[in-house]
This record gives structure tokens, C-alpha cells and sequence, in this order.
């Protein structure tokens, strides 16, 4: 049992994404919540799942639960839990679809790189650079929600409006989440070094 426990909490993680982006975004559950409680839930329920994922790692390397198919379900889980949050963000009008776009497009080379390694029979985990990259986005999103939830008055030069109402500017989670876009772009450059020769004809 201990051995798919590692899996099994990747699933969870993927299973938290609907409720994270039930509470950002405007729908007859949650219509009656302001915007700050609804982040304010939302938030907790991305900490908890960036949490699992530091959970899943350490059980498989304690255990020995490491498999193949967990190297491949871990980034998968991370990668639909961050974009789902993020295209919240551009959906809310709280961030320019341009970091988007440039993470969106580092996810698409790197695994594709390790499709092409996959069909040679190697299976690639997630490196240091790509751990990095994981806890950079984290933070950022995380960041945000924390400022929308706690900070409902402008702190940040001029007020935005979502949903009808005032919040701060999200200057600081903005640059947050543009350090982890260049970032990211920046951490396909290992992978693509360690895995062209798979590529290569």
C-alpha cells in the first residue's frame, strides 16, 4: 500500500484543481462570497495541494515508491495544478496572458523532451532546476491569493476592480509571477541539454 501512496496523493492533487478554481472564478456556488473570502479558501486549498507535492516526493524517496509512472504523473499533476491557477488569473484580467504563455510554451518543449526520451526508454524525473521552478511558481500564486484575500483596499498605486470589486494592484505578485515565467523559460535550457540526443534522428 505504502508504495502507491506517492501516486495516489498526485491523484489528489489533480483532484483539488476543480475546487481551487471553483472558488477564483464567478459561478452560482460561490456567488454569494466576496472575492477576498472566495480567494481566501481557494488559497488554502492550493497550499494544501502544493503541499502534497513535497509530501509525495519525500514518501516515494523514503520508501522506495519511486516509480516510472510516478515520474510522469508527479510533473503532469504540477503542471495542470499551476496553468489551471494561472489562466484563472489571466481569466479575472489579474495578470497579462504574456508569463502564461511563456510557462505554457516551457512545459510544452520539456515534455516533449521527455516524450522523445520515453520512446528510447528513458524515463527523465524532475530535475534541481525543475524543483526550483515548481516552488518560484508556488510562491507567486501563492502570494497572490494571499493579496487578494487579506489586502481588499488598494496598496499599490491605482485600485483594480474584479468581479465589481476594488482590489490591491497585485504589483508585487505580478513581478512574483514574471520572475517565475523567466525563470521557467530559463530551467528548460538543462533539460533540453541533457535530453537533445534523444531527439536527434
Amino acid at each position: 500500500m505504502i508504495k502507491k501512496l506517492p501516486n495516489m496523493i498526485c491523484w489528489f492533487r489533480i483532484i483539488l484543481i476543480p475546487f481551487v478554481l471553483l472558488f477564483m472564478l464567478t459561478n452560482p456556488v460561490t456567488a454569494d462570497m466576496s472575492m477576498q473570502t472566495r480567494f481566501l479558501i481557494g488559497g488554502i486549498i492550493f497550499g494544501v495541494a502544493m503541499i502534497s507535492d513535497a509530501v509525495d516526493g519525500k514518501i516515494a524517496r523514503k520508501f522506495d515508491a519511486v516509480t516510472n509512472f510516478g515520474k510522469f504523473l508527479d510533473p503532469i499533476a504540477d503542471k495542470l495544478l499551476v496553468l489551471s491557477v494561472l489562466m484563472a488569473f489571466v481569466e479575472l484580467k489579474m495578470l497579462s496572458s504574456i508569463p502564461v504563455i511563456l510557462i505554457l510554451a516551457r512545459e510544452f518543449l520539456v515534455t516533449g523532451l521527455r516524450l522523445g526520451a520515453a520512446g528510447k526508454g528513458t524515463v527523465v524525473a524532475a530535475n534541481y532546476w525543475g524543483k526550483i521552478k515548481t516552488a518560484l511558481q508556488g510562491i507567486s500564486i501563492g502570494a497572490t491569493f494571499i493579496f487578494v484575500a487579506l489586502f481588499p483596499e488598494t496598496l499599490l498605486g491605482e485600485p483594480s476592480v474584479i468581479d465589481g470589486q476594488n482590489v490591491c494592484s497585485l504589483l508585487i505578485p505580478q513581478i512574483l509571477l514574471w520572475i517565475s515565467a523567466i525563470y521557467s523559460v530559463i530551467s528548460a535550457i538543462p533539460y533540453y541539454n541533457a535530453m537533445k540526443q534523444y531527439i536527434k534522428d
